[in-house]
């Protein structure tokens, strides 16, 4: 999913776009919202299906996204017709994604529409190959873009469907999405009840989906169009796991319980997995050692909002764009209601030495990335937009920005179905018949998700974890007066942001081995003389203002990713898998022997802010089995077994 993604060239004719790729319109002349009712609400009965929800979530999927319309008409009847409890999420393949204007221009054309088209404008990913989460009214809905070929995504997605909208123009017009390795991707991703419609009635779609498991009917078209079908998946097969994904990383089959989900640590990864299970209607309970959320790590005023992008895209790479996305939206869909929890003021990625300069221009030779999401400035322009001199070139991400960590956690607690109890240690996880009970309070769950940060290696269940704590110190000072606020967030061998209430703040140091919480001189001098190499008028101001300091920890693995998902019971799991040290390539069909209920959500280093939002929703949907977010590759590489599987392979374990 490396290659660089065409956008759709469109002919207009008055406010119905045309494809010039594919020579076909986007929605029906004759009333675009009345063909979506009747072609795929009704034909696959959602109204009623909605209605009779009991909760949790509804999964629908698409083969081609378009303008949209679809979605927005399927979430328009869900908010009207479904329990607030319920949420639904909507999945959807496109290969040739409109750009963000041409977006707004077909969706202009349904008033109706105005506040989902407002949303998916603003949380609307550029154009880049991968898995795309964006969250509607305030997670009711979720929208997953597959961007790229529905051939290369849809191999690549974890979900079971209830309802697909089998769309993406006629089997006439693009022959090479209708074919067998469609109908196949639907079988291993339908299960028991599961529907289809499509506009079309052609023999090649209905023997494709009768041989895939569906029992087809037709019935009366939209329009001029005579017939359509529709159908019920009866197959004997249903969902089945990703093909690429090895079996030691497969998700475990949800547990039913209706007891709170127990969250440890109300930090970053705290916070937006409770929130995440939360939307998905699970009850959760936070516990926390200290009196408030954020007290740790996620304690900065401020935080840089963007990904230090690969000059070529990698699974890391990749896995952090996606993220950004998440957060980005998220933050724009709030920073006009908490002007202090966040902004999206664009960041500003100095090249600060010759050898950051090559790779800079590196990066957009490859042409990897539109402009939307980066471009390259020089000096001059860098220093307008900052409002302050820059001495050199940079990347300009325009949609990123900062953010407060700690105002984040606590808006993202402040949900009816999260109950957070402070000042409470866990002692430790003693299993029981039904779970788990926390020793040291009086609470147990059959779910419990870790998210403490380095204190995750307190539990003896998580001891063999490669966590390793790094120090890091931020210096806050007041605003110099007579000088014009910083504009943009700027990077370099560190970063600053815009003034929030009146503070800079800036930093931060980086202290391996080093676990104490000290403020020190010397390392306000480091983030000082850091950022003197990156606005040194600036540097030269605040040098002269008192200063505060905060000191905390990181928590990073081993290979600077996070850990985020089930944890193995290590001593069966190595002794499962131990062919691995002869043979890397051994095939097993054993499932991977896991703690039932316990998972991990860790080691997020710096990047939390685009990290933790992301893997919070992977974990939501591990937890109740809800579509994963992310493509089975870059679940793979954030999987907590990663490092198990990987000494097992090299023989060092």
């Amino acid at each position: 999913m490396n290659e660089r993604l065409s956008t759709a060239r469109l002919n207009w004719q008055e406010s119905i776009p045309e494809s010039e790729q594919f020579g076909d319109i986007y929605f029906n002349r004759a009333g675009g919202v009345a063909e979506t009712e009747h072609v795929f609400l009704n034909a696959n009965r959602l109204g009623e299906r909605f209605s009779a929800h009991k909760g949790g979530h509804f999964v629908i999927a698409e083969t081609g996204f378009g303008t949209g319309l679809n979605f927005l008409c399927a979430r328009a009847l869900w908010l009207q017709q479904a329990p607030a409890q319920g949420q639904l999420h909507f999945i959807s393949c496109e290969k040739y994604p409109l750009t963000a204007d041409d977006l707004a221009r077909a969706l202009a054309a349904f008033p109706q529409f105005a506040d989902g088209a407002a949303q998916l404008l603003n949380a609307y990913p550029a154009p880049v190959p991968g898995f795309f989460t964006l969250r509607f009214d305030e997670g009711r809905v979720l929208l997953t873009l597959l961007l790229g070929d529905a051939l290369d995504s849809l191999p690549r997605l974890d979900a079971r469907v209830d309802a697909w909208f089998l769309d993406g123009f006629a089997p006439s017009k693009n022959p090479e999405l209708w074919n067998e390795q469609l109908f196949e991707q639907i079988a291993r991703l339908s299960g028991p009840g599961t529907s289809c419609a499509t506009f079309t009635a052609a023999g090649l779609v209905r023997r494709g989906l009768e041989a895939a498991g569906f029992e087809i009917q037709k019935i009366p078209g939209f329009g001029r169009k005579r017939e359509m079908i529709c159908g019920t998946f009866t197959g004997p097969s249903g969902y089945r796991p990703p093909a690429g994904q090895p079996v030691w990383f497969q998700r475990p089959p949800p547990i039913r319980d209706d007891r709170p989900v127990i969250v440890i640590g109300a930090g970053l990864a705290g916070a937006t997995t409770a929130r995440a299970l939360a939307e998905q209607g699970l009850p959760v309970l936070v516990v926390e050692r200290h009196s408030a959320p954020a007290a740790e790590g996620s304690g900065n005023p401020q935080g840089a909002l963007y990904a230090k992008l690969p000059a070529k895209p990698t699974p890391p790479g990749r896995f952090h764009l996606a993220g950004l996305n998440y957060t980005r939206a998220l933050i724009r869909h709030l920073q006009g209601l908490y002007p202090t929890l966040g902004q999206l003021c664009g960041v500003l990625q100095l090249a600060t030495n010759d050898k950051e300069r090559q790779r800079q221009q590196q990066l957009i030779e490859t042409g990897a990335y539109p402009d939307t999401l980066v471009r390259l400035v020089s000096a001059t322009e860098a220093s307008e937009l900052a409002a302050q001199p820059c001495p050199s070139s940079a990347l300009f991400f325009p949609a990123a920005g900062w953010v407060s960590p700690p105002a984040l956690c606590r808006y993202l607690l402040d949900h009816p179905l999260i109950q957070c109890h402070y000042n409470m240690q866990v002692e430790a996880l003693q299993p029981t018949d039904t779970g788990w009970q926390l020793a040291g309070t009086d609470f147990s769950a059959a779910r419990v998700v870790i998210c403490c940060a380095n204190e995750a290696l307190r539990f003896e269940q998580l001891a063999h974890l490669p966590l390793k704590p790094i120090r890091g110190q931020t210096t806050q000072t007041e605003q110099p007066s007579g000088m014009p606020p910083l504009n943009t967030v700027v990077c370099g061998e560190g970063y600053i942001s815009p003034p929030l209430q009146g503070h800079y703040c800036f930093g931060a140091s980086f202290k391996l081995k080093d676990t104490r919480l000290d403020i020190r001189d010397t390392e306000h001098q480091h983030n000082l003389d850091i950022l003197h190499r990156a606005l040194p008028q600036l540097a030269d101001a605040l040098a002269c203002q008192p200063r505060q300091g905060r000191a905390a920890l990181r928590c990073s693995s081993a290979d600077y990713l996070p850990l985020v998902g089930p944890v193995a019971d290590q001593q069966r799991f190595v002794t499962t898998y131990a062919k691995l040290r002869d043979d890397a390539r051994w095939q097993f069909d054993t499932p991977p022997p896991l703690l039932p209920g316990l998972f991990v959500n860790t080691g997020h280093g710096s990047k939390g802010l685009i990290s933790c939002p992301i893997s919070a929703q992977l974990l939501a949907g591990q937890i109740s089995g809800a579509p994963l977010p992310l493509e089975d590759e870059l679940i793979r590489i954030i999987h907590p077994a990663r490092f198990t599987i990987r000494h097992l392979i090299r023989q060092t374990l």
